[in-house]
């Protein structure tokens, strides 16, 4: 029999695979032989059992930078993404766009906008990263409802508007009004 502090296994499998001829059950093993009884009674551990969480991260890079450069510094944030075990669902890319306030005496940014699924622990550490890049201006990552669709919101700005949805011109002094039909 082998004994660990309020848990005691007898000669069973889980014991033989955990442990090593000769050595005392430790922590290590312990969590060993946990998984291992788990697996055999059907249930996922706390290891295995992971929630992968939707996040979207807004980054703004500097604007002045040479398209290789501007590439180069996306890539390396989509890097950072995979080296923790996010998976990319989708990039948006706005372009370039004028700063509410200036930045680090910079008054334009590159904005991307970048869907992700990961651990809990993953935008932390690519926050982490973030925070070292020069060429990165600014970033927010916020967690996303399941139920949220994966698209960002659309840039604001001056959109033109197609040819039949825009309103007609109202008439000047000079022109005469159309004629108004009477309605029956």
């Amino acid at each position: 029999m082998v004994t660990y502090p309020s848990r005691v296994f007898y000669n069973s499998r889980a014991v033989k695979e955990a442990t090593s001829v000769g050595r005392p059950l430790g922590c290590s093993a312990n969590d060993k032989i946990a998984t291992i009884l788990a697996r055999q009674k059907g249930r996922a551990t706390d290891r295995e059992v992971k929630s992968m969480n939707r996040y979207e991260m807004g980054v703004i890079i500097r604007a002045d930078l040479e398209e290789d450069v501007y590439r180069t510094e996306l890539d390396r944030v989509k890097g950072f993404i995979d080296r923790f075990g996010g998976s990319i669902d989708k990039i948006d890319d706005w372009g370039k766009r004028k700063l509410a306030y200036p930045i680090q005496k910079l008054t334009e940014g590159m904005y991307n906008f970048i869907t992700y699924s990961s651990e809990g622990d993953t935008p932390k550490e690519v926050e982490a990263r973030l925070r070292l890049q020069e060429n990165v201006l600014r970033f927010l990552t916020i967690r996303k409802d399941e139920n949220e669709p994966l698209t960002p919101p659309q840039p604001q700005g001056r959109a033109v508007a197609e040819e039949d949805e825009r309103p007609e011109p109202a008439p000047t002094a000079n022109e005469p009004a159309p004629p108004e039909t009477p309605e029956e």
